[in-house]
């Protein structure tokens, strides 16, 4: 189970203190007109099973998500019916700054074997305190994921273009929280596993606002 952390100690505070924070949790490769079949990268398994990474990382944003919204945040996520977070990525970070955002959260899975936690923002922007206190909870729920790195971006770099067009007074990360091509990591495909990720992620966002918000 994940470890007792700051939301389990102070459920009644984040309720409270997460009531004016607005988070955008969006799922990345899907929604693109231009790239209908585009489902992120593909993994198989030790059983020889295959996995999409969309697949995980729909499921972790939307426990994520759920968590923040029953602690009072508002939460954007991708919703194709009515055309939010569709489209080019540019599209979906300009409508973070219109819809009054504090985080943009790019939802992926990692792949080249690696066994660590990252995070990617743009340089100059104030995405790695997001992604530190992501990290951290994240780290302390799965230990099986070695150390956290955060790697800042520049324009024209591979990944850039997830967040690139996010307003700079926006938190924004390109979110890759464990690697779908390591065995290690292979348990964190569970349904349960990727609900506790969920909450983890959620845990770390609500860490970063409770450090970061105005006071009262």
């Amino acid at each position: 189970m994940i470890a007792v952390g700051y939301a389990d100690r102070s459920n009644t505070a984040l309720r409270s203190s997460l009531a004016g924070l607005v988070v955008v949790l969006d799922v990345q490769h899907l929604y693109q007109p231009a790239k209908p079949k585009d489902r992120g990268a593909l993994f198989t398994l030790l059983d020889g099973s295959h996995v999409y990474e969309t697949q995980a990382s729909t499921a972790y944003a939307g426990h994520a998500g759920a968590w923040l919204a029953s602690r009072g945040a508002r939460v954007i996520t991708n919703d194709p019916a009515h055309g939010i977070l569709v489209g080019p990525y540019w599209t979906r970070n300009r409508a973070a700054a219109a819809a009054g955002a504090h985080a943009y959260l790019a939802c992926h899975v990692n792949a080249g074997g690696g066994d660590y936690f990252l995070a990617e923002y743009m340089l100059g922007t104030n995405g790695a305190a997001l992604g530190t206190a992501i990290g951290s909870t994240v780290r302390t729920a799965f230990p099986v994921i070695h150390g956290a790195k955060l790697n800042p971006l520049q324009r024209g770099q591979r990944g850039a273009v997830c967040i690139e067009a996010v307003d700079a007074k926006v938190a924004a990360i390109v979110l890759e929280p464990f690697f779908g091509d390591r065995a290690l990591h292979e348990d964190i495909f569970d349904p349960e596993a990727l609900a506790r990720l969920g909450a983890a992620v959620g845990e770390g966002v609500a860490a970063w606002w409770m450090g970061i918000r105005p006071a009262a």
